[in-house]
């Protein structure tokens, strides 16, 4: 099963070379729910995003991607917050949001709950290769790692904490790669305690101020923080690479407007002020093209049994 799901892996990475040519031409499929209907254009596009990150900063974000979008296709756009990871996924599916930001895990979800009905526009050319950091309170003793299993050596006993349990770099991932590294046993029978702070800043800040011992999250998030933090919880491990966060949209939005979406957000240049504001949030050089079909590998590791929550 283990060199199954490292194949599902690496095909998914093989996949990402591929689709940067070929792009997605599934937009107009199969679709549920009210959305745009059809093809038709709503009169408002509603723009959600998995809440990985602090609130404020995620409104002032996406609310400057929803007006840089209103501008470009011509239909008001507003930023929708949500306070749970599934709530993001339940918005898409229900027709209350037409594009979300999504993780690996929720892009995956996205696809499943719509029956089909939900496309990749486009993701980070950082999310093809993506990372989870294992960091340690600077005060522990435990420095860097070799690998998960040096790190079960060292840190057994001590409290650990992923972010959310709907989190593909601060949690499916890092346990994924953690149990595999250590022939089957999880976090659980390794750690003294095993936490979910919520989102990738808590996680920093918790093992930054000795609430935790140890914590996995994204490199994206821990790259942008104050060298105060990272002083206070420097990295110890970094995961190989998957394939992680997209842009997600409902397929019934029809294949016109979502080829307008997908244009404007892959003309972002960070030289711009638009650009240089929504890609310097995202710790991004340009948004690249993807398909749904890159996210497998994701998929396989979260069908091996990973709880993820509801």
């Amino acid at each position: 099963m283990k060199r199954v799901l490292w194949l599902m892996i690496a095909l998914a990475g093989m996949f990402s070379i591929a689709a940067c040519g070929g792009g997605n031409n599934t937009a107009g499929g199969n679709t549920t729910g009210s959305g745009g209907g059809n093809g038709k254009a709503p009169d408002k596009i509603i723009i959600t995003a998995i809440p990985d990150d602090n609130a404020d900063k995620l409104k002032e974000h996406f609310g400057a991607v929803a007006k840089y979008l209103e501008g470009k296709i011509g239909i008001p756009c507003e930023y929708m917050h949500v306070e749970k990871y599934d709530a993001s996924v339940t918005a898409l599916a229900t027709g209350q949001a037409h594009l979300s930001w999504m993780g690996g895990v929720t892009t995956v979800q996205a696809d499943q709950k719509t029956e089909g009905g939900a496309v990749v526009v486009c993701c980070r050319d950082i999310d093809k290769k993506f990372k989870t950091y294992f960091i340690a309170n600077a005060d522990s003793g435990i420095g860097k790692v070799n690998d998960l299993k040096d790190l079960a050596g060292k840190a057994g006993g001590k409290d650990f904490t992923f972010g959310s349990k709907g989190s593909t770099s601060g949690h499916l991932m890092p346990r994924y790669f953690f149990t595999t590294q250590n022939d089957g046993k999880k976090p659980e029978d390794v750690f003294g305690n095993v936490g979910y702070s919520g989102s990738h800043d808590k996680t920093l800040a918790q093992v930054a101020d000795g609430t935790f011992t140890v914590g996995a999250l994204n490199y994206a998030t821990y790259d942008k923080a104050s060298d105060d933090l990272k002083a206070k919880a420097p990295i110890i491990y970094t995961t190989p690479t998957y394939v992680d966060y997209s842009f997600v949209a409902r397929k019934d939005l029809g294949e016109e407007l979502i080829g307008k979406i997908r244009k404007a957000l892959l003309e972002l240049d960070p030289a711009s002020e638009d650009g240089k504001k929504i890609l310097g949030f995202m710790k991004a050089g340009k948004l690249v093209e993807a398909d749904m079909s890159e996210w497998a590998g994701i998929k396989a590791v979260m069908e091996s049994g990973v709880d993820i929550g509801g």
